[in-house]
């Protein structure tokens, strides 16, 4: 399935931990790092998160979260933007390591679609049952304007 779109470099968020998930990942073909692999695990716990999103982006890293806020959050949304990140994100915050997993692999064709060809920046939320492209609050839109995906709607 995946092999058909070029191979996207997919950098994995301290929230879904060091082992469970990248080593599935590794072991379906992915070409994962996390932020252990590149900070070092106890510097990892501490870089900032527009740090990171910055880092990782410059890379060509497609950026693996399970932190929908990022998408929501006004600095997080604003660096996603300006730094042109594209990012896959868990929909569910609950979910355990081996669901994350699971669903990323379920929708391994998906993501590597969207990582190869769509433009960023962009947020693809992962669900248990469908990938969709989640609005990404930045730019804030001018007062009597609203957000509607990337597109600012008048009225």
């Amino acid at each position: 399935m995946a092999n058909e779109i070029e191979t996207p470099r997919f950098f994995l968020d301290r929230c879904l931990g060091s082992v469970v998930v990248p080593d599935g990942l590794r072991e379906a073909g992915w070409d994962v790092s996390t932020m252990d692999d590149v900070y070092g695990v106890e510097a990892s716990q501490d870089i900032a998160d527009v740090d990171w999103i910055r880092e990782a982006t410059e890379r060509g890293e497609v950026l693996v979260t399970k932190d929908v806020r990022i998408a929501r959050n006004p600095v997080e949304a604003q660096i996603v933007y300006m730094c042109a990140a594209k990012v896959v994100t868990i929909t569910n915050s609950q979910i355990t390591s081996s669901g994350i997993l699971d669903r990323l692999l379920r929708h391994e064709e998906t993501v590597f679609r969207w990582s190869a060809r769509t433009p960023a920046p962009f947020v693809l939320g992962i669900s248990e049952l469908r990938a969709r492209r989640l609005t990404l609050r930045y730019p804030v839109p001018r007062s009597g304007r609203r957000l509607v995906g990337q597109t600012v709607i008048d009225g």
